[in-house]
């Protein structure tokens, strides 16, 4: 099992609690999950999120939680692992609610599905698929709490460990994050290439993508309001970070908190690079076909006191 939990896992506490990587959070190098070998159950320390073995067990496995339960009253695991098992209304993510998707590819111009072809609308005109490598996931919601609605996934390893479910229309709240039961938003990154040189922190997905599109590592904090949690999980990246958000006011804003926090977690310097300023945001720019890879290159600049005068003060 521990295997597939990661070759990070390590023992302690007396050799009763294994020490593993995140199933919830990816790139979690310092290990932020813990499962008590006497009890089975485990703990998620960044997300919050708790359980029993058998979710843990499902999880590995590719099984339901009924399925795992079933299949771990017919095994013998290493130690008895299940002798003492307790039980827990908490359940994983992926098994909390049923989100009825429908995926939505590249391809799918002509469904005969019309909510797959309204999806495939709204993604083509804002060029958000990879027409070079085909490789871009989408879905769309059938019924339920995110009817209607594109769902937008945080993928680890063809897992789905958090996602966001965006109005196709005029509805309200534009954005709908996952309910209870999943990682909450501030703990959550959107997934990007930790060997690169350098990483854009966006806003949202969407700003994310249109940058990763056009050959440029990019990742979102889910809003400019920058949490502690996302700070130190960027903190482990050793290329260059810079910050991306909307060229407004609360943008701006979120620029100098990222600040203080990235000083509060003695994190190395940040750099800034708003999108361009006659577009709304990374995606309006992709839209424009506004060359992102050179536009960044080329306009990244160092946080310092003269972006305080020259942007943030001037909002106040």
């Amino acid at each position: 099992m521990t295997e597939k939990l990661g070759e990070d896992s390590r023992l302690s506490s007396g050799d009763r609690e294994l020490i593993v990587p995140s199933i919830f959070c990816p790139n979690d190098f310092k290990r932020h999950m813990s499962i008590n070998l006497d009890s089975g159950l485990w703990q998620c320390f960044k997300t919050g999120n708790k359980g029993n073995f058998i979710q843990i067990y499902a999880y590995l496995e590719g099984m339901t939680y009924n399925q795992a339960e079933s299949d771990i009253l017919f095994k013998e695991l290493d130690g008895n692992f299940t002798k003492n098992i307790e039980t827990t209304s908490v359940i994983p993510p992926q098994e909390t609610e049923d989100l009825h998707l429908l995926p939505v590819t590249v391809h799918d111009y002509d469904s005969e599905n019309l909510l797959v072809l309204k999806a495939w609308t709204f993604l083509y005109e804002r060029k958000l698929f990879n027409l070079e490598t085909e490789d871009s996931k989408y879905y769309v919601s059938t019924k339920g709490r995110y009817a209607g609605r594109l769902i937008i996934p945080f993928e680890e390893d063809s897992e789905i460990f958090y996602f966001q479910a965006r109005a196709l229309g005029d509805e309200t709240p534009k954005y709908l994050n996952p309910a209870e039961g999943w990682p909450k938003p501030s703990h959550i990154l959107y997934p990007f290439d930790m060997d690169a040189d350098k990483v854009v922190v966006c806003e949202g997905p969407l700003d994310a993508i249109s940058l990763q599109i056009k050959g440029v590592n990019a990742t979102c904090t889910m809003g400019c309001s920058v949490s502690e949690s996302q700070v130190e999980a960027l903190k482990e990246f050793e290329g260059k970070i810079i910050i991306g958000y909307d060229n407004d006011e609360a943008g701006k804003r979120g620029v100098s908190k990222f600040d203080y926090l990235r000083k509060l977690k003695r994190m190395a310097d940040v750099y800034i690079c708003h999108p361009p300023l006659e577009v709304k945001d990374w995606n309006d720019a992709l839209m424009q076909d506004i060359n992102l890879s050179g536009f960044v290159d080329l306009r990244t600049e160092a946080y310092n006191y003269d972006y305080l005068m020259t942007h943030l003060l001037t909002t106040l």
